[in-house]
């Protein structure tokens, strides 16, 4: 039997894996070098910790293992991280957990209520984080996969609340979650104060779209037809008023020229009057940059003596009418229904 071996092809030794020199001179090594010696004094040799900068361990982890990636790390280096840097003592100082600080998208798959718990504990404004979000790409039209959908703000989330963390790491949980609630309470706040805003600019469309009804200027089958594009009121005469929120109310002749625009403040706050007026020249710088003739009305709930002074020096708003005025006089109403139908639109009324 042995025998039968005989002639066969003797297996091939197997190659020799010739090493690659390293170009010390190349641009990418000088960046290296230029790394390593300005933290020489911290770099510290942890052999041990190999295998955990590679995917290899995750192998052996449920969840983990779903996913192969080539590049990746293990999730033992996190915890070992965390341990070395103290970060678990930093959370359970503040009586929290890691999970209960930190994002993770598998938790937000299952309960995307979450989300607003995690931008809360990152002092995240609801507006500003979706601006963040537009300007780095982070929405359903850029990010066809749902795992990276989930994965892209975790990261983003976490970045602030390690911010958060870092800054509040000598507190306690009482003083972290003071920070929620002001921030929730700030939100309320303006949510509260947005909801007075659109009241009042519906309040005054009802106005508006009474008068011209009353005066028979409507044009019907147009504005049926407009209401496709937006809240339009078209009247007979080709004039176009649109009722948005930047500008509340615009109106445009038949050859599409800005003719009038509105802004109405319905907050009777006066600690916000300053604001309110600074969004009010904005809105209106934007229309006479558009159409330097175009003729702007301001209406705010309440007017405070530093307001009033300053309307001395605005060249960009043209009229002033109190809003609550217009709404509970009837004298004002049409005073002011008057000067926009009649001598700004131009409509025989």
């Amino acid at each position: 039997m042995q025998t039968s071996l005989v002639g066969l092809p003797a297996s091939s030794a197997r190659k020799k894996v010739t090493v690659l020199p390293i170009d010390y001179g190349s641009a990418a090594q000088q960046e290296r070098l230029k790394l390593e010696n300005k933290y020489r004094e911290v770099i510290e040799e942890k052999l041990d910790w190999r295998q955990l900068v590679t995917y290899v361990p995750n192998k052996k982890l449920p969840l983990y293992n779903w996913f192969k990636f080539k590049e990746g790390f293990s999730r033992d280096l996190v915890v070992k991280l965390f341990k070395e840097f103290a970060v678990q003592a930093a959370c359970e100082r503040l009586g929290f957990t890691p999970g209960e600080i930190f994002a993770h998208p598998e938790v937000l798959q299952k309960k995307p209520e979450l989300f607003e718990y995690y931008r809360l504990i990152g002092c995240l404004p609801n507006k500003g984080l979706g601006q963040i979000k537009q300007q780095l790409g982070l929405s359903k039209k850029s990010i066809k996969s749902s795992e990276e959908l989930q994965l892209k703000p975790c990261r983003l989330l976490n970045r602030f609340i390690s911010n958060a963390i870092s800054r509040t790491a000598t507190a306690n949980r009482e003083s972290l979650i003071r920070t929620i609630y002001a921030e929730a309470g700030s939100e309320w706040q303006g949510t509260w104060v947005n909801n007075i805003g659109q009241l009042a600019a519906q309040e005054l469309q009802q106005v508006v779209v009474e008068f011209a009804e009353q005066k028979n200027l409507v044009d019907r089958h147009k504005t049926e037809l407009a209401a496709e594009e937006g809240n339009y009121l078209v009247l007979k005469s080709g004039m176009r008023i649109c009722f948005g929120s930047e500008p509340d109310v615009e109106c445009r002749s038949k050859t599409g020229e800005l003719v009038c625009v509105i802004e109405i403040k319905g907050s009777a706050d006066k600690a916000g009057a300053q604001t309110r007026l600074g969004e009010t020249k904005k809105s209106f710088t934007k229309a006479k940059l558009e159409n330097p003739r175009c003729h702007t009305i301001f209406l705010p709930s309440v007017l405070t003596p530093a307001v009033q002074k300053q309307f001395t020096t605005e060249r960009d708003i043209d009229q002033v009418f109190n809003l609550l005025a217009i709404l509970r006089d009837e004298s004002k109403r049409i005073e002011f229904l008057e000067e926009l139908f009649k001598f700004r639109l131009r409509e025989k009324i």
